[in-house]
């Protein structure tokens, strides 16, 4: 499996699609920066280095971006296995069905998940002066907390890209799964956003009927949901911090597995 894995990743990288998502996600992370240094300049703002990093899985906690970017570059990749007849070549070579499937979400997991580390590496680097500046201190919370906030929303990530992989099976088409990789974040993006919202709203409502199973069916679907879990991780509010990564776990293993099963089943021609 790990010549299948290293034929992909060399793929990936050399393709168009790759040069562009680098392209966007250099992109955001230079908005972020240009924002943080502005406000550096103007004397405005309080930033700390936790905001700044956390910033890069949602925007400030509203709209995942750094998915946006990642979901047509790993459905092209993975479509174009079924277009190019990609994968009926690597069976032929000899390589098994879940070798394959494996492979290629292992090289979905590396590729969403090295995109965050860009950022983190470039946004941190580029926004300790600023914040020494405004603030001067770097951190409100303790390291280690922002590291558990960091590999909560990277394992997050993880199964996303896991949940892409799945998708694209079930569609085998390049365009469609791009699409379908697109309508996926926008419908994660907005149902979280309607999440927050309701919780926001019981929390001023304590009288609202079945406060306490709205509260708990939110929070959960917050939680399992890898959208939910970054964009909280982005508005540094995770009271669920403790199983969100045992549920990112749930949702790779469920959707490894499943995808794997139909596969398995799919024909090939």
């Amino acid at each position: 499996m790990r010549n299948l894995l290293q034929a992909n990743l060399r793929r990936m990288v050399r393709s168009r699609a790759f040069l562009i998502a680098v392209l966007a996600e250099l992109a955001y992370t230079a908005l972020v920066v240009l924002v943080c240094w502005d406000h550096y300049a103007t004397g405005t703002g309080n930033y700390t280095l936790e905001s700044i990093l956390t910033a890069g899985f949602g925007l400030m906690g509203y709209l995942p971006i750094p998915s946006l970017i990642a979901a047509p570059l790993l459905s092209l990749h993975l479509g174009a296995d079924y277009s190019d007849n990609t994968l009926r070549n690597k069976l032929i070579v000899g390589h098994t069905r879940a070798e394959v499937y494996l492979a290629d979400t292992l090289t979905c997991v590396i590729a969403a998940v090295g995109l965050d580390v860009l950022y983190l590496v470039l946004s941190g680097a580029l926004c300790i002066y600023p914040v020494l500046g405004m603030s001067g201190t770097l951190l409100r919370v303790p390291a280690g907390r922002m590291l558990v906030w960091i590999g909560t929303a990277l394992l997050a990530r993880a199964a996303w890209a896991a949940v892409i992989k799945l998708t694209v099976t079930l569609l085998g088409n390049r365009t469609t799964a791009s699409i379908a990789g697109l309508l996926l974040v926008l419908a994660a993006a907005g149902t979280c956003a309607f999440g927050f919202h309701e919780l926001e709203y019981l929390s001023r409502h304590p009288a609202a009927a079945d406060l306490e199973a709205r509260m708990s069916f939110w929070r959960l679907a917050l939680d399992v949901l890898p959208t939910g879990q970054y964009l909280q991780v982005s508005r540094l509010d995770t009271p669920n911090l403790w199983r969100m990564p045992l549920l990112s776990l749930a949702v790779i293993a469920a959707s490894t597995g499943i995808g794997l099963a139909l596969f398995r089943r799919k024909d090939l021609k």
